[in-house]
């Protein structure tokens, strides 16, 4: 009995095996260089004449054009309005999205501004082919509001721009 008992035990354990089945899986990687984010530009708003009563803004857009407005006008001795540009580089070919503070503050001795800025970007991918270098330009703008109450003398601040691959 001892014998029949153990021959079934083998009989069960040799069909077990023999139905179990085996798949080969892949594994892959694709390799990108890192992005980088440079800063060509600074974005200028020039010197500018507060209004003489009421409130108004500076501006510039990002193809450079004066955005002031409400009697803020420029002095051309103090410098001209220019957007701030950033240089992108990173894989060709690859999606990136970039993001731009929306807002941020310009300190002086006299007080702060906020500046609202705009962007460029657009969600094209970056230019060259995968395995070669890729670049984009980013031109950031923004406006500020000035009334005839704002302090004189300088205003300074900083904003980030990221970049990341989709």
């Amino acid at each position: 009995m001892k014998l029949l008992i153990t021959c079934g035990v083998a009989a069960v354990a040799l069909a077990a095996a023999s139905s179990a089945l085996a798949e080969t899986g892949n594994g892959s990687v694709t390799v990108v260089r890192p992005l980088t984010v440079t800063k060509n530009d600074d974005l200028l708003f020039g010197t500018v004449v507060r209004p003489t009563s009421g409130s108004g803004s500076v501006g510039v857009s990002v193809a450079g054009a004066s955005l002031n407005s409400g009697g803020v006008t420029n002095i051309n001795s103090g410098g001209a309005q220019a957007p701030a540009r950033f240089t992108i580089d990173g894989e060709g070919g690859q999606a990136i999205s970039v993001s731009v503070d929306p807002t941020f503050t310009l300190s002086g001795s006299a007080g702060n501004l906020t500046v609202t800025t705009t962007n460029d970007f657009d969600s094209l991918p970056l230019s060259g082919s995968l395995g070669g270098s890729g670049s984009k330009t980013v031109k950031v703008g923004g406006s500020a509001p000035i009334t005839s109450a704002t302090g004189t003398g300088s205003y300074t601040g900083t904003f980030n721009v990221t970049a990341s691959y989709n």
